[in-house]
């Protein structure tokens, strides 16, 4: 949970990965949400409605559990639901982001999984791949009730992808390493069939991984 932080210490950071997100490409127009978690059981969430370039520490809003405004004007983001639930589920978790990536999502419209083992760099993401639920339903977190507890990143299909981490950095880090996945095999697809790694390759890698991390 993000005690140590001041409440304007987190709405800057938050107003920080939204230009982020805009600059990289990962959101347009007033798509994709933010949230972080706060002490008492509440969270720190974006509005709904509202580009993410363009944010300002009033705009941010405070929600309880049950996605009702404690603090602040507005409308929370239509995916507090989603990201109430990743938070009920892992309490280690204290940032989430929801945004749009266009590789990613184009991948998901030829059924691309980028879960498949064919970089070394995506195999840390732990990707989950979610089929298509209704945008801003309650079908969003009931379709990642079986990835949450095992994935940093969840890509949903013809929608976007979530992230979460231990504060928003890491949340947004995820995000943009989903995306550069997403590019390389993008473009490897489009120059032939792609080879994924052998079985010891991955093993491996994992084992050097572990060791390290």
């Amino acid at each position: 949970m993000s005690k140590e932080l001041s409440l304007d210490t987190l709405k800057a950071q938050m107003i920080s990965v939204g230009r982020a997100l805009y600059n990289r490409g990962l959101v347009a127009g007033s798509t994709g949400n933010l949230s972080i978690r706060l002490p008492g059981g509440k969270f720190l969430v974006t509005p709904t409605q509202m580009s993410k370039a363009f944010l300002q520490p009033s705009d941010l809003l405070v929600v309880n559990t049950d996605g009702k405004v404690v603090e602040g004007e507005g409308e929370p983001t239509s995916e507090i639901s989603m990201h109430i639930c990743i938070y009920q589920r892992r309490s280690e978790i204290n940032a989430i982001v929801h945004a749009h990536p266009p590789y990613t999502v184009a991948l998901t419209l030829i059924g691309f999984h980028l879960d498949y083992p064919f970089l070394p760099e995506a195999i840390p993401l732990k990707i989950g791949m979610a089929s298509y639920s209704t945008p801003g339903t309650r079908e969003v977190p009931e379709n990642l009730l079986n990835l949450i507890s095992k994935c940093k990143v969840i890509v949903l299909e013809r929608h976007g992808a979530v992230a979460f981490g231990k504060d928003i950095f890491e949340a947004f880090n995820y995000m943009d390493g989903l995306e550069h996945v997403a590019k390389i095999c993008w473009a490897a697809r489009c120059l032939g069939p792609i080879t994924p790694l052998t079985l010891s390759q991955l093993q491996k890698f994992k084992a050097v991984w572990d060791e390290r991390y």
